[in-house]
């Protein structure tokens, strides 16, 4: 059967888009929910959803973990001669690691998306941007991130890719829209919280006039700040709520980025592009703006030699920590980090042991895991430290935890496999008896409002009499009301509801196929036990045999049993968890 011609869609930007022929979505992310009135009437299908094949998904991961590799090496040695630098392979690792990785991954996964749809479909035509209209570089690494959601920056890569790879047998169409994106703008800060936060900033510098400068710099460590302020009163030094300032805002300047380049020679395809598009896409801190965020440190009242460095969350996208910390690191100061959130030492996809916040601390301290690396210190799980088990509603409802779609940094299709989450949910929701759906509370994950999945109307049109909470209520008031907590995917809730003991279900698509060998072993037994469904079907069943009698199950034996194993290596619970941080801290200086 004749491939029928299609002109390509590759945003949700409808200014972009024909209604006069037929066309290919590049993916599900163009087709917007509160916007199927439209789609739906075009003849349109979408294209097969890229590096989702068997065996492709692992495939992609190792080859961006170990690309992002030979590319900071490339980047050391260039970006040491373009700034007049002379710093090691790992202060660079620590300042810009965790954005060459999204880096690679974002171009990896838009170039052979094109790549893939050009090949197997018969694409007549695009709308491309305006060169002109360049918006890749952004101002920082959160940024970049942030950009990866949008569709104006989405297009201007798209054409980058097209470019390089050549739209002769293309028809295609120049737009000079400028910025815009499938997000709604909002703040949830009035004008009661920005007073209190001026004055918690105001009493924030009263504080930094009583830090030494030798003082262990601890900041953002995902302890409960009680805990935080007993550990530095613990090493006898006056606690610190230590904050970075804004990044001195520099623009993007072309002639700057004109003179910067990465040897591309002798290579060809994506690893030609990756290396090519690097001066149009890294962002201004890391070059033009980069001497600016060097003064920035220079001028910070932090400590000028700290004892050591400790963090589990400054680590990412605070450019001004990880420019000042790189240069402590340079002169022989310790660089801990603390584990942040779930997916560590279980996930081969994400918290993998290739990210910065591992390969370039001195040491990783964990909440309980080690996998066999003495790089890894297992302590506990830092958010629930010194909090005791809550009162619960034994007769209370259901409450099932939902994530928001995830960010577009994967090699893969991550929109792709969001909808299949999605129709899982509804699955789990329709397995259940009238009776428990009646006690069902849905939350939403706080983001989902400020992304374009639209999870509250799409919940609405499924069922109306559905109870659907946006994340406004506390998370914890909601737990305390629920007999029972289900989480629909691998999340740092389920870690912190097991070191609780607070009963807890839990599925999600695609099995144990994410984790590591390793982990494996720990999750079958929560399935043994009763914890985790391998289906949406098999987890509303495991709801509907335990609701009237939920503790019953939850107390016995073998449930307790395999939470307290698995807690023990992913979430363990510390009596003394100040004393014990800090014995690791000074144990490996």
């Amino acid at each position: 059967m004749p491939k029928i011609p299609r002109y390509l869609i590759t945003t949700a930007d409808e200014r972009t888009w024909k209604f006069d022929c037929p066309v290919i979505f590049l993916g599900e992310w163009c087709c917007l929910y509160d916007r199927k009135h439209v789609w739906q009437k075009m003849d349109a299908i979408t294209a097969r959803p890229f590096g989702l094949d068997h065996g492709q998904k692992d495939n992609s991961i190792i080859y961006v973990q170990l690309l992002a590799k030979t590319l900071l090496s490339e980047l050391t040695s260039v970006l040491n001669k373009f700034q007049g630098t002379q710093y090691s392979e790992r202060y660079w690792e620590i300042l810009l690691g965790h954005w060459l990785q999204r880096y690679v991954a974002i171009t990896f996964n838009r170039y052979f998306a094109i790549e893939q749809v050009l090949r197997e479909y018969d694409v007549i035509g695009t709308t491309i941007i305006d060169s002109s209209a360049d918006i890749l570089a952004k101002k920082t690494s959160l940024e970049f991130w942030q950009s990866c959601m949008k569709d104006s920056w989405n297009l201007s890569l798209y054409s980058k890719v097209l470019a390089f790879i050549g739209t002769d047998k293309l028809n295609i169409s120049l737009s000079n829209i400028g910025e815009n994106d499938n997000s709604e703008s909002r703040s949830d800060i009035n004008s009661k919280e920005r007073a209190i936060k001026k004055i918690i900033a105001a009493s924030k510098k009263q504080l930094y006039r009583l830090s030494k400068n030798n003082d262990a710099f601890i900041v953002n460590t995902y302890l409960p700040l009680k805990e935080e302020i007993k550990l530095q009163v613990s090493l006898w030094q006056f606690p610190q709520l230590w904050e970075s300032p804004e990044i001195t805002g520099v623009n993007p300047d072309k002639k700057t980025r004109d003179t910067f380049h990465i040897n591309s020679e002798h290579h060809k395809g994506y690893e030609k592009f990756v290396r090519l598009s690097l001066k149009d896409i890294i962002p201004v801190c890391f070059l033009e703006g980069y001497s600016a965020l060097r003064r920035q440190t220079e001028l910070l009242v932090w400590p000028a030699k700290p004892k050591y460095i400790f963090t589990s969350n400054s680590f990412d996208t605070d450019e001004v920590f990880k420019a000042w910390t790189g240069s402590k690191v340079e002169k022989g100061i310790k660089y801990f980090v603390g584990q942040h959130g779930n997916n560590y030492g279980t996930h081969k996809y994400s918290g993998n042991r290739y990210w910065p916040d591992q390969t370039a601390s001195d040491k990783f301290i964990t909440w309980g895991w080690t996998n066999g690396n003495k790089h890894n210190i297992p302590a506990f799980i830092f958010k629930m430290a010194g909090q005791k088990e809550n009162n619960r509603n034994n007769n209370g409802g259901l409450l099932l935890i939902e994530v928001h779609i995830p960010m577009r940094d994967q090699p893969f299709d991550s929109d792709y496999e969001h909808k299949l989450y999605q129709d899982e949910q509804y699955r789990f929701v329709q397995s259940l008896p009238e009776r428990i759906q009646n006690h069902l509370s849905i939350r939403l994950h706080y983001a989902s409002k400020s992304l374009y999945w639209s999870e509250s109307k799409r919940w609405h049109d499924f069922n109306a009499q559905l109870s659907v909470d946006e994340g406004g209520t506390p998370i914890s008031k909601i737990i305390a009301d629920s007999r029972l907590v289900v989480h629909s995917y691998d999340s740092t809730g389920i870690l912190e509801n097991l070191s609780m003991n607070i009963p807890t279900i839990c599925f999600w698509y695609n099995g144990l196929n994410h984790l590591i060998p390793k982990a494996k072993p720990y999750y079958e037994q929560l399935h043994n036990a009763g914890i985790l469904a391998y289906t949406a079907e098999e987890a509303a069943k495991m709801v509907t045999v335990r609701w009237d009698n939920v503790d019953a199950w939850w107390k016995s034996d073998d449930v307790q049993q395999a939470r307290k194993l698995f807690c023990d290596q992913y979430a363990r619970i510390e009596k003394k968890p100040v004393q014990v941080l800090k014995k690791i801290l000074e144990k490996y200086l």
